[in-house]
């Protein structure tokens, strides 16, 4: 049996000792933040692809998995991590982008009241509308050309303004 030191914090696991007294030694985490759990090591588990559970019951996140498999698994997880956060941020900036175009329109709909009443018709209203339809609509279609992306470098070249007309 070895002792692992596990930081509940950050989700990982710290460290291999032979007792107890040194994993606790060793936890550079704070007190409330990091455990030490008594498990059966074996020689294809991974330090960082240990975890525990609520009840306190550490295990291997890939059994059967060799170290380089398990390596590559947790390398294919902190990419995808990269890329939902990239998806995230994109899709705030995207709808930002929108609500400032939207909010710069405020005006127009005041000049196209005030020219339908000269006018005696809803041409000018109409107008605005579809301006602000086209706004909505780009940011849809920017929102879904987004999500399409797969790689981090398409993310990042991907500018939410110039989803825009």
């Amino acid at each position: 049996m070895a002792f692992v030191g596990y930081n509940k914090e950050f989700g990982n696991a710290t460290g291999v000792y032979d007792t107890e007294a040194e994993a606790l030694k060793r936890g550079g985490a704070r007190p409330e933040d990091y455990i030490v759990v008594e498990y059966d090591w074996q020689e294809t588990d991974y330090l960082p692809s240990m975890t525990v559970s609520d009840a306190g019951v550490m295990s291997n996140r890939f059994p059967g998995k060799t170290i380089d498999e398990q390596r590559a698994l947790i390398e294919a997880e902190s990419e995808q991590r990269k890329i939902d956060t990239e998806i995230k941020f994109k899709t705030e900036a995207i709808k930002l982008h929108a609500r400032v175009l939207l909010e710069e329109m405020q005006w127009m709909e005041t000049r196209a009241r005030d020219t339908d009443l000269v006018n005696g018709n809803n041409d000018a209203m109409n107008a605005y509308r579809a301006k602000r339809n086209l706004v909505r609509t780009e940011s849809n279609e920017a929102e879904v050309k987004l999500n399409a992306l797969t790689t981090i470098e398409e993310l990042r070249a991907f500018q939410a303004k110039d989803q825009f007309s």
